[in-house]
């Protein structure tokens, strides 16, 4: 029997995009899932939307941001596997059959994840964006999430040991979500599959910006011990570290070829 999969919705005024991130989700014809979408009271028409597709189970009232949207839906799912769609993104073609198989191969990996393309606001597609095999190195120090959540699935079990979004973070909350799953000992695992469009446009939290802070101040609580331990010497022992892991991360980009796929639609 498959898994039951969950997908988790948040969305707020992108009626524009709804519809066909629906459809990417109903096309998967996977036998057992869950759409949930959680609307932050919507001003447009995304509740016209949301009443055309019955199976949808959702809600629109006032939230706390995005973070908050997330963990509601996954507290109001049953789903052994849960994948994060936001409204402005697509899952491809047997992208749902393909995470069900792997999960069922390795049980002993908790956090899926695949290749995705960026899409303009339009949907046309810009690039294909590869990754390579997980390394806690890069995960830990690099200033950037290895681990593209529209792309990413996780069990079920994480969030039942107490793992969730922290309510407080408003850009970086995957990252520190992620980090904390990793620290906790949960295995992680990429594959070289493409499982959806990032679309790219001017509403999108990406666009907007406050990663790149958020993830210094996660990486700074992280590594408290160590900072106290070396005193001034941290920051720059840190940047000369970082140096070498984004060069030794590049070149292997490079070599493997994943700068130079040219997306196709």
């Amino acid at each position: 029997m498959p898994a039951k999969i969950s997908i988790i919705t948040p969305t707020r005024n992108m009626a524009h995009f709804l519809e066909p991130c629906i459809l990417s989700i109903l096309q998967q014809c996977y036998p057992d899932l869950e759409h949930i979408v959680i609307d932050g009271a919507s001003t447009d028409n995304t509740r016209d939307i949301l009443d055309r597709y019955p199976h949808i189970r959702w809600v629109s009232e006032p939230d706390g941001g995005l973070s908050d949207a997330l963990n509601k839906g996954i507290r109001m799912s049953s789903g052994e596997i849960i994948g994060w769609c936001n409204a402005d993104d697509l899952y491809l073609p047997g992208t749902l059959t393909a995470v069900n198989e792997f999960f069922e191969q390795h049980p002993d990996i908790d956090v899926l994840y695949g290749d995705y393309r960026e899409t303009d606001d339009a949907g046309k597609s810009l690039r294909v964006i590869r990754g390579t095999h997980f390394s806690s190195m890069v995960f830990r120090w690099l200033h950037v999430n290895i681990v593209p959540t529209p792309a990413a699935f996780w069990r079920r079990s994480i969030h039942d040991h107490g793992l969730w979004f922290d309510i407080n973070m408003r850009f970086a909350m995957d990252y520190d979500f992620l980090r904390r799953a990793f620290t906790a000992g949960y295995k992680f695992k990429h594959v070289n599959i493409l499982f959806c469009d990032f679309r790219r446009h001017g509403g999108s939290l990406t666009a907007v910006g406050g990663q790149l802070r958020e993830h210094e101040l996660i990486i700074r609580r992280d590594a408290s011990s160590l900072w106290k331990l070396m005193g001034p010497a941290f920051p720059v022992i840190r940047k000369c570290f970082l140096l070498v892991v984004r060069i030794a991360r590049t070149a292997e980009k490079c070599i493997k070829g994943l700068y130079f796929e040219l997306a196709r639609r």
